[in-house]
């Protein structure tokens, strides 16, 4: 008989947190229920047993508030022996109900909770507490493992737990040069850490030395206008097309489709940084060349001059010296893309990081 864990997860699920569907929907030696405060997009992320309590908890940067341990009864009724919270403040709100049940609690954190978020005195204050009485916590590079042990938790408390990729839906693929335009792809939200304003205006630097390049930027976000009227202003429309939010299997075909896979992330004003983006791990699982920077855990998964090249944040013309030099050596796209691909294949797997997963729940609970 499996043993059954509980997700707890403020909003199940937004649709840019596809990553933790994955994680739950391949568990399979242990049953899963779910506890939400808001329930979204159940269509796209079904599950059999999510528990919803919209008025659990009122949480605003900056703002105290009060558990009702609204969850205590599906928790016993569950018999759940183990809760998993994603990100710090999911931590923080179940933290009550499994301290009255005595439940051991592993919580994850993803990027902005522990950088953004951490900005605030009492979402610190609340850490620490976390900190105390949490059992274990999972980062997802080692860079944040540093930051979370410099806000105050124990350095033995901590595990990296790489995120993983279905290499299944990223296929390998060998894509020599065509001798026409060499494709340029940028993905994700449009937000500042991921950094698209620098790669719109590195590509306009290119332009003027490489005539047959083009740029497709694949996402949406509160950005998204910025980012059209200075490719306008740049007099970049006939080279530079916007794709608005596709699905994975959208995505993967226009990674096949690409030459060059361009990730220019840096510490937003706001203090926001990455994990480690999925979106480079796709394109690399594809076989494509990656051009990024020295943010955050990306260097965990991009090794310079191996399986792609790295600049640092903001370095516009780093980018473009990166980008000439691939366009000039084609010959490297194959090597650069297959050890790509193995880096992903040994690292950031999305059925070993699960089987590890579950092998720290049976840490846990032995």
């Amino acid at each position: 008989m499996k043993l059954t864990i509980a997700f707890f997860i403020k909003t199940y699920l937004p649709a840019s947190e596809t990553f933790i569907y994955e994680e739950i929907k391949n568990l399979t030696g242990f049953d899963v229920i779910i506890l939400t405060q808001k329930l979204v997009n159940l269509d796209l992320f079904p599950h059999p047993n999510v528990f919803s309590a919209p008025t659990l908890l009122k949480w605003r940067l900056g703002k105290r508030w009060q558990s009702h341990n609204l969850f205590i009864k599906p928790l016993m009724r569950s018999k759940v022996k183990l809760v998993h919270a994603h990100f710090g403040w999911g931590g923080m709100m179940i933290l009550p109900e499994c301290r009255k049940l005595n439940l051991p609690l592993l919580t994850t954190f993803h990027g902005i909770d522990v950088s953004l978020f951490a900005r605030d005195f009492i979402y610190r204050f609340r850490l620490k507490k976390l900190f105390r009485e949490g059992t274990v916590f999972l980062v997802r590079s080692n860079r944040m493992k540093a930051d979370v042990v410099d806000l105050g938790c124990k350095p033995e408390k901590i595990m990296v737990h790489y995120g993983g990729i279905d290499l299944n839906k990223f296929r390998f693929r060998k894509k020599p040069p065509d001798g026409e335009r060499v494709k340029i792809l940028m993905c994700g939200r449009f937000v500042e850490k991921k950094g698209f304003e620098y790669g719109i205006r590195a590509f306009a630097k290119l332009g003027k030395t490489h005539k047959n390049v083009a740029l497709t930027l694949i996402g949406d976000g509160k950005l998204r206008k910025k980012m059209e009227n200075l490719v306008d202003s740049l007099n970049l429309s006939h080279s530079v097309q916007f794709l608005g939010m596709l699905s994975h299997e959208e995505v993967q075909r226009e990674m096949e489709a690409s030459d060059i896979f361009l990730s220019p992330n840096l510490a937003a004003r706001n203090g926001d940084r990455e994990g480690i983006p999925n979106t480079i791990k796709e394109a690399m699982a594809t076989g494509l060349p990656v051009v990024s920077t020295y943010h955050a855990g990306i260097p965990e998964l991009v090794i310079d001059g191996k399986s792609g090249f790295l600049v640092p944040e903001k370095d516009i013309d780093g980018l473009v010296d990166r980008l000439g030099y691939l366009i000039a050596h084609p010959e490297l796209w194959e090597k650069l893309g297959s050890r790509g691909r193995e880096v992903v294949e040994e690292k950031f797997d999305l059925f070993k990081q699960v089987r590890k997963l579950e092998k720290i729940y049976r840490s846990l609970l032995n």
